[in-house]
């Protein structure tokens, strides 16, 4: 019994193989004799699957699978919620802290502390300054990661009087050691420090961006290796909720925010904080929208084939009505007509595929810096293949139904009158509807791309105070080691800046806390008699030629001079912002101000040593990438002369020219000095300030390009399909009376009216996108009247264009020959 249950299966299978090899041949042969239609159709799935298949590979590597460690969901901080807060955040913490933390919490198998930073390495060609990262030995493996060269790191390696050591990254060790073995032993010098290299660690593993894993035993000191504060990771034991960890956590952070109330206040509400939260990607907000709009466009495209499909099995129907007449079933006219869709879509992969690896590069070229994780990983893996392959199957199965079941209904009473069917009126309003689908659909993302645009000029259209081509900045981080007091830290400046202006090209120099308009030295203020206020201003340590430079104007009072420069004189000016913010708008000159986190020497707060105020400038032009208009206090750089670490430079040559006559002058000083970011503000701007609206634009752009393509196909073929179908009609008009141009008419008027209808469908989708995109916009509302007034009138405009020529065929029909046409 069970031999003849195996022989039956077998038989079925064997006509399964033989029906299915059949189908195929046929589907191939019948597509060969249509290569107009079978390219067109190709090309359409091949486009909308590429884009999909690009954009998912990004988003898998960025949103799903960004980091490389073991079990990264029981990877956890604490959570800190406040009310005025919109979202939950996590902090570093002092040593003191954390080792409370570490000591007193059982919702952890093992805890690590890291902090990352800049750290110098002397004793090469050059001084070179790379990021370094502080960790407790333990992390590699509370992490789950070994090292792929040497060994991890053990409680020996920080006891006092152990070799101090360090672990490379993959990246610094094929860049620098071109990936030899033998750079184990090898000794780094790190700020002046020793380090014997012990191992290297794997390709993915780029913990908090570092180069080079700097091992350190955390205790009670103030601060370790320079470092105050440090982030925690725990791997979380099996089990613990987020109530669980509020609970063990609050008596710790009650006893917190008696030492530092503004730092965690007493309405703190506490959890447990994810590590994909705590690091997830600055892009996740454009990826997810990038998503929707691909798979928008992914929907025009199965839209359009649909109807190619919908149209060609409408002309078929003869051939369908004669073989469902000698026998062939239902089942068998659906499997054959899926089957050609199916060998339309195997064959749409491979160039998919290509453009989807196009795709990829294209985009991976324009991603904003510092927007990813650094341990991410994109590209287009085993995962990604297979979602680009179920949805090529899914398309298939979902939008080759309504062809496949109008083949399997062929309506006998047209072939037994011998003529050939054009299609019923329900398919017709079936074909309508695909075109109004993608023109409602194309209105949404042309409404973003409209948006991407206002905000790019938006952004681009700022103001920048200093010439971008003409203003070249570096950053020059002083050694506490060599530069140890202020008046060396002074001394070196002051080399600096004489040696600077001497050279040719040069017209100003001056120095700063931190890259002028683009970056700021935040700090918080107090007004005599006022609590410390909660918001930041933006502090510039500087000399007089900043103004100059600048392109500021004084409005009252004056700038800093040489005296207070010399005096190292607690004296500010303030820009108008500031005065309009702390002083209603009233005369600031003479009243004092505060800094009470300002640290001159980087380690003691100044509390309430005050300064006083002794002029006004306008204010800064508003950097698009802030959330905020920062107010602006300028001092005197010898107040702190090690915080003011960046050198800006006014040229009357193109900036870049002049980075190698400036680097050596800052080496003519100190041979290891090391320097960082050197850029002119151009690059400046093109890297940080302009990137993500350019990525924005050029991605939204290319999708909404992609959808007028192909909705201008789908156009075009339903309404060349229609129109043929109805030439008999169009005779017998013309027969009657009926003009050239009121034929034209005609079909152009049907085009503007399914126009019309998807616009009308179009316009709350394009609402409901620009929604979704308002954290994305810049200056620019989200229901953007230019943006909406044009997209509603290209769509009518490209339908217009999309009709022509059918129109066109429609009117040079001969009255005659279509009377007795079948």
């Amino acid at each position: 019994m069970q031999r003849e249950n195996h022989t039956g299966f077998a038989q079925i299978l064997k006509s399964l193989r033989t029906g299915l090899s059949q189908d195929l041949r046929f589907a191939r042969r019948q597509l060969a004799r249509n290569p107009g239609f079978a390219i067109t159709t190709i090309l359409t799935l091949a486009l909308g699957i590429g884009a999909t298949t690009a954009v998912f590979s990004v988003a898998y590597g960025v949103l799903i699978d960004p980091f490389p460690y073991k079990d990264v969901n029981t990877l956890a901080t604490p959570k800190l919620c406040q009310p005025d807060q919109p979202e939950c955040n996590w902090r570093a913490y002092t040593p003191e802290q954390f080792l409370e933390i570490a000591s007193k919490t059982d919702i952890f198998n093992g805890v690590t502390a890291s902090t990352v930073g800049m750290v110098t390495l002397t004793g090469g060609p050059e001084p070179e300054r790379i990021r370094g990262n502080y960790i407790t030995p333990n992390t590699f493996d509370v992490l789950g990661v070994h090292p792929v060269a040497g060994r991890g790191t053990t409680e020996d390696d920080v006891r006092p009087g152990h070799e101090e050591v360090a672990l490379l990254s993959y990246r610094y060790w094929q860049a620098h050691y071109s990936g030899s073995n033998a750079v184990l032993g090898h000794v780094l010098d790190v700020d002046g420090h020793p380090r014997t290299i012990i191992g290297v660690m794997p390709p993915r593993f780029l913990w908090r961006g570092a180069d080079v894993y700097l091992p350190i035993a955390i205790t009670n000191q103030y601060e370790i290796e320079g470092h105050r504060y440090f982030t925690l990771v725990g791997r979380l034991k099996p089990g613990v909720t987020d109530a669980q960890a509020a609970v063990e956590l609050k008596p710790i952070f009650d006893e917190f925010s008696k030492a530092a109330p503004f730092l965690f206040p007493k309405d703190l509400r506490l959890g447990i904080l994810t590590f994909p939260e705590m690091f997830k990607s600055n892009l996740a907000s454009t990826l997810y929208l990038l998503l929707g709009s691909v798979f928008v466009l992914l929907f025009i495209a199965c839209v359009n084939v649909s109807s190619l499909l919908l149209a060609r099995a409408v002309n078929r129907e003869h051939e369908f009505v004669v073989r469902a007449s000698i026998g062939a079933s239902r089942v068998r006219l659906v499997r054959q007509t899926l089957t050609e869709s199916l060998l339309l879509a195997l064959a749409a992969m491979p160039l998919a595929l290509g453009i989807a690896y196009a795709g990829l590069q294209a985009m991976l070229s324009i991603v904003p810096r510092d927007t990813i994780p650094d341990e991410a990983h994109v590209a287009m893996n085993t995962p990604v293949l297979m979602a680009s392959l179920g949805v090529a199957l899914l398309t298939v199965l979902i939008f080759g139904l309504a062809p496949a079941w109008h083949s399997a209904n062929p309506r006998l009473a047209a072939v037994l009158n011998s003529v050939r069917s054009g299609g019923s009126r329900a398919q017709r309003r079936l074909l309508s509807g695909f075109v109004i689908t993608e023109i409602a659909l194309s209105l949404a993302l042309l409404m973003l791309a409209g948006l991407m645009i206002r905000s790019l000029v938006a952004v681009e259209s700022v103001p920048v105070p200093f010439p971008p081509d003409r203003t070249l900045m570096m950053g020059l981080p002083l050694d506490n080691t060599r530069y140890p007091t202020p008046d060396s830290q002074t001394g070196f400046s002051r080399q600096l800046l004489d040696r600077v202006r001497t050279l040719p090209g040069v017209q100003d120099a001056t120095i700063d806390a931190a890259y002028p308009f683009m970056d700021i030295d935040a700090e918080r203020v107090q007004i005599p008699g006022q609590p410390v206020d909660k918001r930041v201003i933006s502090l510039h340590l500087t000399d007089p030629n900043y103004l100059d430079i600048s392109g500021l104007k004084l409005t009252a009072g004056h700038f800093l001079d040489e005296r207070e420069i010399s005096a190292k004189a607690h004296d500010a000016v303030v820009s108008q912002n500031f005065v309009q913010r702390y002083f209603n708008g009233a005369s600031p000159l003479g009243r004092t101000i505060a800094l009470p986190e300002f640290k001159a020497d980087g380690k003691t707060a100044l509390g309430q040593t005050p300064f006083t105020i002794v002029g006004v400038v306008t204010d800064m032009p508003f950097f698009i990438g802030f959330h905020e208009n920062f107010p602006h206090v300028f001092l005197p750089y010898t107040v702190a002369p090690g915080n003011a670490g960046t050198l800006v430079v006014s040229t009357s040559l193109p900036a870049d020219s002049l980075l190698n006559p400036v680097r050596q002058a800052v080496y003519a000083i100190d041979k290891d000095q090391p320097i960082v970011d050197a850029m002119s503000m151009r690059q400046m701007l093109d890297m940080y300030g302009y990137a993500g609206a350019r990525f924005a634009f050029v991605l939204f752009g290319t999708f909404a390009g992609a959808a007028l393509v192909l909705s201008l196909v789908g156009i075009y073929g339903v309404l060349s399909f229609i129109t043929s179908q109805r030439t008999q009609e169009i005779g017998i008009r013309m027969a009657l009376g009926a003009s050239r141009s009121d034929v034209m008419w005609m079909v152009l008027r049907q085009a503007a009216l399914l126009a019309a209808l998807g616009v009308a469908v179009g316009l709350p989708l394009a609402f409901f996108a620009g929604r979704f995109a308002k954290d994305q916009l810049v200056q620019t509302s989200q229901h953007d009247p230019v943006s909406m007034a044009i997209a509603v009138c290209i769509l009518p405009l490209l339908a217009i264009i999309g009709t022509l020529m059918p129109a066109r065929r429609a009117a040079a029909i001969d009255p005659a020959r279509a009377l007795r046409a079948e």
